[in-house]
């Protein structure tokens, strides 16, 4: 969270979306969206939601 990292994340799709957070802090409860990605719309089924991803990070009491 505080030295960055990457990541994958599964998709809605059943493949994995890589996801680059080096050199970005990421806080508790923060929120990454990613357009295309999520559900497919009911009327368009070809066209596709995003994907909202939230980080619960726990930061330990002492190092």
């Amino acid at each position: 969270a505080l030295c960055g990292t990457i990541i994958e994340v599964p998709t809605m799709s059943g493949e994995k979306l890589t996801v680059n957070l080096q050199g970005e802090v990421v806080k508790p409860y923060t929120v990454k969206r990613f357009p295309g990605y999520g559900l497919p719309f009911p009327k368009e089924p070809t066209r596709k939601g995003d994907l909202l991803v939230a980080f619960d990070i726990k930061f330990p009491d002492r190092l």
